[in-house]
């Protein structure tokens, strides 16, 4: 019983050690894929952070000082392939729900939608855009520490 208990629980951490950091993987697996355009960028400048759609300059200048950006990375999609389009976007979205990641905003016009999602542990906060327009799809991650 202690045997079958102990591999349980031994499963159970690796299942969940394996399913942790999805989005991650997917920039990973796509960076050097020709299909993808991938840009890296590791501490993005205030006008950067400013022309992110869910940060205010006050947010910026006055009250955020403490948290500094860790990076970004977008990855867009570079090719008219249907089938590439559908499983790229199924990918994203699996690899967003095994994250853990909450839907914070939709902005839909017509077949355009952007979406934006947030994940905020200890170890600082994730914030995720996925455009979903026929034809382009990107995906962005920006990665904070966490505030002071």
């Amino acid at each position: 019983m202690k045997k079958i208990l102990s591999i349980l629980f031994m499963s159970a951490i690796f299942v969940a050690a394996a399913s942790a950091q999805q989005i991650e993987r997917l920039f990973d697996k796509y960076q050097e894929d020709e299909r993808f355009n991938y840009i890296y960028q590791k501490r993005p400048s205030v006008m950067d952070r400013l022309n992110d759609a869910n940060t205010s300059y006050l947010d910026i200048m006055i009250l955020n000082k403490t948290t500094a950006s860790l990076g970004r990375q977008m990855l867009t999609l570079n090719s008219a392939d249907k089938s590439l389009e559908d499983s790229f976007t199924r990918e994203v979205e699996n690899a967003l729900n095994a994250d853990k990641y909450e839907q914070i905003s939709i902005v839909r016009n017509g077949k355009n939608r952007v979406e934006t999602y947030e994940k905020i542990t200890d170890k600082g906060t994730a914030k995720v855009s996925f455009i979903k327009n026929p034809g382009n799809i990107m995906v962005t991650l920006n990665l904070y520490e966490p505030k002071k």
